[in-house]
């Protein structure tokens, strides 16, 4: 019994003997951002400013949790008014460091556009990392599910990321993105500006297809460890937000009595869906 009692310490600590934990302390992030949307089937183009924060903590040894909550309001060129949305998630996952990090994730977003039009979005899913010295690949799978007074509607949602970091504080990344039954491509990066404690970064997407291009950028402040690269603190630290990030936004379930492209506004009215909900968001 001694010997054996040996034997499973042995294991154990050969185990998780030099393993970094999933999440290397508490930390967190804050973005602030903006996205310039332009349609090839609409005039002008679409506004979209936003911030969304990130607590990130480890739970046990080899599991991590992080919460995000983000708030952005959509105005576009052409048509009055503007869309408000915000909401908030969490991620439950599993992590080496070194090899890669599997896990769960759910959000909940909602839309007021005015007018009776409002709506909310559960994105829930599965989210992986696999990380290769200086290449990871980032995947989710899973899906949104469209809540609408009048309705609602399922779709599948995924993406897998390519990325790469040629320095420890330079990631660029390309990217293949389905939502709401449309499919696009994505590039990007994100650099650490080089001064202070390495906790700040600009970053900026490019989203191209169906006649629809985002261009977005903005600041990224990392709190936590003071002094940490940029592939650490992705590896390390806090996961990808996945929070307002819609793009090609289609949610169509059309209620009996109502005509396409309307909806029933609450009180018994079809009222048409405005252009700057359905098309595109962040």
């Amino acid at each position: 019994m001694v010997l054996a009692g040996q034997a499973g310490a042995a294991d154990f600590e050969e185990k998780f003997d030099g393993t970094k934990p999933a999440v290397s302390g508490i930390n967190g992030k804050l973005d602030l951002g903006y996205n310039y949307l332009d349609f090839n089937t609409l005039p002008g183009h679409i506004n979209v400013p936003y911030a969304i924060g990130s607590l990130s903590f480890p739970v046990g040894h080899q599991f991590g949790v992080q919460i995000d909550a983000g708030i952005s309001r959509v105005s576009a060129t052409a048509f009055p008014g503007s869309v408000t949305f915000g909401g908030g998630a969490v991620h439950g996952f599993w992590r080496n460091p070194d090899v890669g990090l599997a896990g769960l994730y759910v959000h909940y977003v909602d839309f007021s556009a005015g007018g009776g039009l409002n709506l909310g979005i559960w994105r829930l899913g599965g989210e992986a990392e696999l990380y290769l010295d200086r290449f990871s690949i980032e995947a989710f799978a899973g899906a949104d599910v469209v809540d609408l007074p009048v309705g609602s509607n399922s779709f599948f949602t995924g993406d897998i990321y390519g990325a790469f970091y040629a320095t420890d504080n330079l990631r660029v990344h390309g990217a293949v993105l389905h939502q709401f039954n449309n499919t696009f491509g994505r590039v990007g990066g994100e650099a650490m500006l080089p001064f202070g404690d390495n906790n700040a970064a600009l970053y900026a997407d490019g989203t191209f297809g169906n006649g629809i291009t985002s261009i977005r950028g903005g600041l990224r402040f990392y709190f936590g460890e003071s002094g940490k690269s940029l592939i650490a603190r992705h590896r390390e630290d806090d996961p990808k937000s996945r929070l307002l990030d819609f793009y090609g936004f289609d949610i169509n379930p059309t209620p009996a009595g109502c005509p396409p492209g309307t909806v029933d506004n609450g009180d018994g009215m079809c009222v048409p869906i405005r252009p700057t909900v359905t098309t595109a968001l962040n």
